[in-house]
């Protein structure tokens, strides 16, 4: 294998791809990419055996060929080379792979490309189009609710669901839930579980896409096509939970509060909320006021901000770290909190817009 590629389009091969390169495997071989070189195209793939990514990017290809090369050492490798330089690329013997650039040259020690696992990205199945920028937003407004561990794996991921023309995405972890909505242009109806793990990684690979991206969903498997990349990866087997039997209207009190003063005054008064085993935040709503509280055994802090209230007072409890995720996300200047009660879960909106809910519950205070 022989071939010439711009350095900034290997890197930026090799970025998008490192993202499925196992960090803990006992096939040390996953822990390599797997480079191809064919047609004057360049193919790096990468796979945990869970997720598989795939990218092209043009090159030079003078001699066709295939090798495993150590993620890592190649990454950082060419990463230090000078920016939009040629960078040249030759298989010696023994699987050993010299990289030439100006005047610097690398010979690491590789691995057969026959030996990789055989991960076909071939999906067969129902498949739709949905714009990137959709599909970001969608990501970027739930993954982050996904439970962490694996006591309920179904949870670990977020649902996909499309009926009626409507693209629903939806992530909890028993304390959060986060629900997007948006419309699509596809008739049939959908329902698969993704690993937000999976997802995460789909955000940031769409950061810069305006196009759209094709989704491909089997029994087993979901696919993203995004421009030259495709990421395959396992869906989460089981039934997840009726969220829509969660969500209430019957609220008590409505808040409309500046998100940005709201999620720098939680940030302040979280410092101390963070030596308290709940993360514990409260909030006293009386008329226009929201004061904000948190105490621990280093002190206290007390935060004042205002509000337009419709409904009761009320002074409730949260996990300061739950409230201030979905802060973060939310790019609408106000937010409305709808509450329904002091131990009753509280649903956070953007002013305006019903494709998006965030559900949490409260902690309990005396």
């Amino acid at each position: 294998m022989k071939f010439k590629i711009n350095q900034n389009e290997l890197y930026k091969s090799i970025n998008i791809v490192q993202k499925a390169v196992s960090s803990r495997t006992t096939m040390p071989i996953l822990s390599g990419i797997l480079i191809e070189a064919s047609n004057n195209k360049l193919i790096l793939t990468a796979t945990d055996l869970e997720l598989g990514i795939k990218t092209y990017s043009d090159c030079e290809v003078i001699e066709e060929g295939s090798i495993v090369v150590h993620s890592k050492l190649l990454g950082d490798f060419i990463r230090k080379l000078p920016s939009n330089t040629t960078v040249n690329i030759e298989i010696t013997n023994n699987n050993s792979i010299e990289i030439k650039c100006l005047n610097s040259e690398f010979n690491i020690l590789g691995n057969s490309g026959s030996e990789y696992p055989d991960s076909t990205f071939d999906n067969q199945g129902i498949s739709f189009e949905i714009k990137s920028e959709s599909l970001r937003n969608s990501i970027k407004y739930t993954h982050f609710a996904a439970a962490q561990d694996n006591i309920k794996p179904i949870f670990t991921g977020c649902l996909i669901e499309i009926k009626n023309k409507i693209c629903t995405f939806v992530a909890l972890d028993g304390f959060r839930m986060a629900i997007k909505k948006d419309i699509i242009d596809y008739d049939g109806e959908i329902s698969a579980v993704v690993p937000s793990k999976t997802l995460l990684e789909i955000l940031r690979i769409l950061e810069e896409n305006k196009g759209y991206t094709k989704i491909t969903i089997s029994d087993s498997h979901i696919s993203f096509k995004i421009e030259n990349t495709t990421i395959i990866s396992n869906l989460l087997e089981g039934k997840f939970i009726d969220y829509e039997g969660i969500l209430k209207d019957n609220y008590v009190s409505v808040i409309k509060i500046d998100n940005f003063n709201f999620k720098n005054s939680i940030e302040r008064a979280s410092l101390l909320a963070r030596e308290d085993k709940n993360n514990l935040i409260i909030l006293d709503i009386v008329d226009n006021n929201m004061q904000i509280n948190s105490a621990s055994e280093y002190g206290n802090a007390e935060e004042n901000i205002d509000v337009e209230k419709d409904g009761e007072n009320i002074k409730i409890g949260f996990n300061s770290k739950y409230v201030l995720d979905v802060l973060k996300v939310i790019d609408s200047q106000y937010i409305t909190m709808n509450l329904i009660g002091k131990n009753n879960p509280c649903f956070i909106k953007e002013k305006g817009n019903d494709k998006y809910i965030y559900m949490i519950l409260p902690v309990r205070i005396s």
